[in-house]
Order: structure tokens, then sequence, then C-alpha cells
């Protein structure tokens, strides 16, 4: 079964250069969650309204078009821009939003009823029209990989909508809680969406100065009765940690994505700034191009899986504030499964009988890296000390952002290294990444067991075949090994004590309405 409407170069954009942007600081800290967390997190006093924070992300947002999904940090405003149509909660539950409610009325058929009282920031009513337009757009972008079993959608009345899928769809509720945000046709066709972005959420853009700062305001109109809270919501891009933390601390931030890795754990005590409680939700990964030698023998991909030492990784590279990874989720998610058939691992004598038996004593490979990125150039360092153990040589060579994704885009590579930021429904990435036929396969890999298994997981609406189906999946491509994971890098937001409300979600979306402002 074929993907539609792959674009590698939004790919790219989204899941290696954002990847490389967020990853290049530490995300996060340790699991642990205290009483103090807690009783913040889950809020202490009664929401009010009122009043203005600023926010400070990682990177700049670069365009606003829901459909192009470009860039984590685009993602993070727009989010709040946009309204989906089903929303997820922390505990991994799938609730109305846009959607009423839902059901499915057979194996390739979902029925859709809609609020009626969602106001686009132009004044357009929502109806079901701006969702099938929203739908007919995405195969030309780069989610329709994500929504790869729609065919076409239907508009049954003003507030009902019907999606008639290709072939049954499991992942199709985390696909719309994670990619649904739906779009006026009027204000696309009538002004440049990547700069002026028009939803139904909670805040419409309001200023963006490129560069420098985007104001979201609050939107009177929005669907849900007293939200949001605040009336106003600036993003500021701060690419240091350290800098990033200072303006927390003196007052001038009041959110922080993250803090330096090496102060996370004595900055849990601090009575200047509260933590939210931490979530894996960024799993870290090397990926073997499998389209050449050496890596096109599965014996060497295996080789270099047993010479992983991940232990080391959390601790040289993250300092702890992340979890060993052995597949593409980790607790909390209902998905995770534990499998490691590389248990014992690492076993450097286990890798060179793996060699040998492939005719690759003296290997020599070269890692594909980029020299402003902290989090790959160390993965790489580590990476090559514990294949040296098994008499790999390993080269690093760092290249400029435009040719390190020509040369990865291409199959111009050994080896390297990135992560993956969307696993609510694990096929999210493991469908677009191993799946044979898929655009977005750039380990190259062609593998009859892993299609298999993916299509056995992917292609069944049944919950419970679905959780069957899936350690199959964990086990076929940790065997195969076109990617090794590494760890799962732990999602934890900062904030001032006064700021409420803010806790991570699978969907790791940054969801400004649940946040308020204790006065």
């Amino acid at each position: 079964m074929s993907i539609r409407g792959i674009d590698r170069r939004t790919f790219l954009r989204r899941t290696g250069a954002v990847g490389a942007a967020v990853a290049a600081g530490g995300l996060g800290t340790a699991l642990e969650i205290g009483p103090r967390e807690i009783a913040h997190a889950a809020g202490s006093t009664q929401p009010v309204k009122g009043g203005a924070i600023t926010v400070a992300i990682v990177d700049q947002p670069v365009n606003m078009d829901a459909a192009d999904g470009e860039l984590y940090s685009s993602i993070e405003v727009y989010d709040n821009i946009f309204s989906k149509l089903i929303n997820v909660t922390n505990d991994f539950k799938f609730v109305p939003n846009l959607a009423t409610k839902w059901a499915q009325d057979d194996m390739k058929t979902w029925t859709l009823d809609l609020v009626d009282n969602a106001v686009f920031h132009n004044g357009e009513p929502m109806t079901a029209n701006d969702v099938k337009f929203t739908f007919d757009r995405l195969p030309m972008h780069a989610d329709g990989v994500f929504f790869a079993a729609w065919k076409r959608t239907e508009v049954l009345s003003k507030y009902r909508v019907r999606f008639h899928l290709s072939h049954p769809f499991g992942p199709f509720e985390a696909s719309l809680a994670a990619f649904s945000e739906i779009m006026n046709q009027k204000a696309v066709k009538s002004g440049d969406p990547k700069l002026h972005p028009v939803g139904t959420g909670p805040y419409y853009m309001k200023q963006w100065v490129q560069n420098d700062h985007v104001t979201l305001a609050r939107w009177n109109k929005y669907f849900k009765p007293n939200k949001p809270y605040l009336d106003q919501v600036t993003f500021r891009a701060i690419g240091d940690d350290t800098v990033r933390l200072t303006g927390l601390q003196t007052g001038q931030i009041d959110w922080i994505q993250q803090v330096p890795a090496q102060q996370s754990n004595s900055l849990l005590s601090s009575s200047q700034i509260v933590s939210s409680p931490g979530k894996p939700y960024f799993p870290y990964f090397i990926i073997l191009n499998c389209s050449r030698p050496p890596f096109n023998d599965k014996r060497v991909r295996q080789a270099i899986a047993w010479c992983i030492d991940r232990a080391q990784f959390a601790k040289l590279l993250w300092f702890g504030t992340s979890v060993t990874a052995t597949e593409a989720v980790s607790p909390p998610s209902p998905w995770y499964t534990g499998i490691d058939p590389y248990k014992g691992a690492p076993d450097p004598e286990r890798a060179k009988a793996l060699l040998k038996q492939a005719g690759k004593e003296n290997l020599h490979i070269t890692y594909l890296g980029q020299p402003n990125v902290v989090s790959q150039e160390r993965t790489g360092e580590i990476l090559k000390s514990q294949l040296a153990k098994a008499g790999i040589t390993m080269n690093i060579q760092n290249y400029a952002p435009a040719q390190y994704f020509e040369q990865f885009g291409s199959h111009k590579y050994d080896l390297t290294s990135t992560y993956w930021s969307a696993t609510l429904d694990p096929a999210h990435l493991y469908f677009p990444l191993t799946y044979s036929p898929s655009g977005w396969n750039f380990p190259g890999i062609s593998s009859k067991r892993i299609n298999a298994a993916l299509e056995a997981f992917v292609y069944t609406t049944d919950l419970k075949k679905r959780h069957a189906a899936y350690p199959e999946v964990v086990r076929a491509v940790a065997d195969e090994a076109p990617v090794i994971f590494l760890t799962n890098q732990v999602q934890r937001y900062w904030t001032s004590p006064h700021v409420h409300g803010s806790a991570p979600l699978p969907s790791l979306e940054i969801r400004l309405e649940d946040m308020w402002l204790k006065r």
C-alpha cells in the first residue's frame, strides 16, 4: 500500500532540522515527581481570568500554515491559534474538541459531529466545509503521511462530516489529536497562511515580528465557555539554555521549555521557579543507511546494536535528563512493551563475531553530523568510543545544515542521529520511517518482515489486535536495525510560581488555554 502526499523536503525540515534544533539542549529532567510539583500541576486554587505571560521556546517559528508542519517551534505557536477535531489528555485519552463525538460506521468509514459555535478569527463560522477543505489540502503537504489512509471527506450537513478511508487505519484518533488543525478556506485563499494564520483556537495572532517575537491575544468568541484564561501570550525564541533560565529567574520570562541539563536536578528544589512533571516524549536514535554497503548487511547493523551502551548516552549526553530506550515509546505510554532483543548490550565480542560472519572485521564508517548541533556532536563522540571496542573505526564528518540534509535525504551517508517528535501512537514513527514504500523511509530499509508487522499494526482499528500486533513491530525493527533507539528525552516545563496549568502532553503541544495566573 502506498503513502499519499509525501514531501521529503518538508520531512527534513520537520524531523531533521527540528530534531537537531530542539535536541541541542537538554530536554527536561528526570522522571521523579515531588509533592511540590504535583500540587502545582494540579492547581491549588481555582483558575482566574486575566493577565499576560511571556514564554521562551528554543527556536524561531517560521511558518504558521498548519498544513505544512514546518518546525516544532512553529507548531508550538499555531496549535494555540487553530483547534483540532479532538484532543488528547495527559493520560492518553481522546476527548472532544471541535468534534463533539465520532463513531466508526464500518472498517473504513468514520462520522464526526461538530460543534456549532466555533468561529474563525476572521468572523467566519466554522462548518463541515472547513473540515473538508483542511483535509483536501493535506495530501499536498507534510502531514499527508500521518493521514495515509484518507480517501475523501464527505460533508453530510453543516456540522457533520464523514471520512472515507482507503483501508482501516488504527492511528485514526491519534492522527486527529496530533495533526487535525482546522483551517478556513476563505482565509487561506485570500491571504498567505504561512504568515497570517486564521483558526478557531483560543488565541489569535496579534503580532508577529519575525526573528523576535509572536504575540497572541485571547479570542473572545472561543467556542469553549470561560476559556482561555490569559489575555495575552508572547512567544520569544531563546536558543541558549542558560539565557533562557536567567530570564525565568529574573522575572523577564514566565515559562520556559528547558533548562541546562546539568542544573535540572538542583533546580527542582528552587524556590524561585516551579517544574511540571517530566514525561519522556522525545525518542533519540541512530539511523543506518541500509541502501548501500556496509549497512545493507543486517549482520553489520546488528553488530552496531550490540555495541550500544544506552546508559552511557543518558549519563554523558543528557546528564540523567532522559531514560534509556529500546523502542519508540516509554512509560507512561500505553503502547510500551519493554522488548529488548539486545539485552545484555554492550557486548563487543558478539559484535565482532557478527562482523566476522559478514566479512567486515576492519570496518570503517562515517557518521554524518552538524557542527552546531551539540547533541549530535556528542552522540557521535560517544558512539565512536563505543564502536571502537568492537574494532570499528568511525570518522565523524560534519556538514553545514543544507549539505547535511542533502546527504541525508539522498542516502549519501553511513549513519547519523536525530529524534522524532510524533509518538502519540508509535505508528507515527515506525510507519513513515521503516515501511518500505514510504517516501520518508530514510534508512532505505526494505524488509518484508517489517512491512508485514506494520500492516498488521496500522491497518486494523481493533485496539486489542493492535496491541497484540505492536510487539512484533518492535522486534522486527530491532532485529533488522534500520534505526537503533538510544534514549527518550524527558519533556519538562519550568515556570514562575504564579503560572499554573502547564503540563507536558503526549502530543507535545503547549496548550495555553489551560494556563492561568495566580494573582
